[in-house]
């Protein structure tokens, strides 16, 4: 069986129609959940892009596997990858550049394409004055055509490809006619990029100073990615059918993390705290015999990996966080009590205004079916927040304080959790190098 896995950056599970979303900004990736088994209730490890894929493919929370930032750790080389298992198995492994390729999590890819995305940003910087940036040369059609031509090249081996779509990421550019397709009448700038040099990232995700205009527009924006890449998927969908291949291929779509858009007063962001609006993703798995159902679980992207071994029937590998969600998929009892997760680094403290000043590193969570904790470590006081996620889903209320019993529980799991980290928690241990700080303002993330 063929395994392809898709990870759209940056994607809110409520931003789905499956999930209730008012706007139709996924037909297909809807249409996909509908034939599989979807996990409504899949939760981050991390809300950064490198080290949240590093446990997607590995399994492992990113204490255990190493990569704890974007671009300044390696995956620990005695770490074991999804693509090492499936080539070992006989698979050709396929995958696409993430952000970085000096964390080593292409080791096991045959392939791992650079398709030069910052590249094709670049000239579309340089040449916005005199033509459209469009769809015919939109990265993420790029890497559609790429795995379009792969999938075809591959039909009569046992392949496993890799894609991850960048279009939700700041700065929110779909191309036309996605661009006005959910605010048609909004006549202000279009795009982030128009305000380059007006604005620092920091003062704006923090003490947004965009109008109630601009700020739904924004919002607009993503949704047209979203329904831009939707678009992209479903070209997939159709070539894999076309090829009668969809019934001989395991296919996987999440997400690494979600998208801040004011909710707790953060915006246009992820990485710096653990709101659901970051950790909240979508989790498909659709494969031959798989049961139509939507599963309410609470599970993680940890469990991504064994799962897809299950599937195979690959034995699973040992000392990974993950488990197998078969158990559930069958109808059998949830075996993952608790999710967890923390928080990437902050960078903000290099550029002119500073994240939560005072926080003196990471946060972390701990989520039950019901119950969620943060804890947020201050050199006065350590902050805790407790949620209680069926009254209270959005996370307004912190009930801490009022219920002692139920916080005592989750403050032990999670300074259980703390504990396996290690002393790598501040800001301070980061030492950037240029490179680093390059694709930093590439992602909009420093000025």
């Amino acid at each position: 069986m063929n395994v392809i896995l898709i990870v759209v950056d940056s994607l809110r599970s409520d931003h789905l129609g499956i999930n209730g979303y008012t706007r139709d900004t996924s037909p297909n990736m809807d249409k996909l959940a509908k034939e599989s088994a979807f996990f409504s209730n899949t939760i981050s490890t991390i809300p950064r892009t490198t080290p949240s894929i590093a446990s997607m493919l590995t399994g492992l929370y990113p204490h255990s596997h190493g990569v704890r930032f974007l671009f300044t750790h390696k995956l620990n080389p005695h770490v074991t990858t999804l693509q090492e298992i499936l080539k070992s198995r006989g698979y050709y492994t396929v995958g696409n550049d993430i952000e970085s390729n000096d964390i080593d999590i292409k080791k096991g890819f045959d392939e791992f394409n650079l398709l030069q995305w910052r590249i094709i940003n670049k000239i579309k910087r340089t040449i916005k004055k005199t033509i459209d940036w469009n769809y015919k040369v939109n990265p993420a059609k790029t890497l559609t055509d790429f795995a379009i031509n792969k999938i075809e090249k591959l039909k009569n081996k046992k392949f496993f490809l890799y894609l991850h779509y960048l279009p939700l990421h700041w700065p929110y550019s779909p191309p036309k006619p996605y661009d006005n397709m959910f605010d048609p009448n909004y006549k202000g700038k279009h795009t982030f990029n128009e305000y380059s040099g007006q604005i620092n990232r920091g003062d704006l995700l923090f003490n947004n100073s965009l109008s109630k205009e601009e700020n739904r527009h924004a919002v607009a924006h993503y949704d047209g990615c979203i329904r831009f890449v939707d678009f992209q998927i479903g070209r997939i969908l159709d070539h894999l059918n076309a090829l009668n291949l969809t019934d001989n291929t395991l296919i996987i779509l999440t997400a690494d993390h979600g998208e801040c858009f004011g909710e707790h007063n953060i915006y246009f962001n992820h990485g710096d705290s653990l709101y659901d609006e970051e950790l909240k993703l979508p989790l498909i798995l659709k494969y031959p015999k798989a049961p139509k159902k939507i599963i309410k679980n609470q599970v993680q992207t940890i469990d991504i990996m064994p799962t897809i071994l299950d599937i195979l029937n690959i034995h699973l590998i040992e000392n990974i966080d993950g488990i197998s969600l078969m158990p559930a998929i069958n109808g059998e009892m949830n075996p993952r009590k608790y999710a967890f997760a923390e928080t990437g680094k902050s960078f903000f403290t290099q550029n002119k205004r500073s994240y939560f000043e005072g926080i003196k590193g990471k946060w972390r969570m701990v989520r039950t079916d019901k119950w969620k904790l943060i804890y947020i470590p201050h050199p006065e006081k350590d902050i805790f927040e407790l949620y209680d996620l069926e009254e209270d889903p959005y996370e307004q209320n912190n009930v801490f304080d009022k219920e002692k019993k139920v916080a005592l529980c989750m403050k032990k799991e999670i300074l259980k959790f703390v504990k396996l980290q290690g002393t790598e928690d501040s800001d301070d241990s980061i030492d950037l190098t240029e490179k680093a700080k390059k694709l930093l303002r590439q992602f909009g993330y420093m000025e």
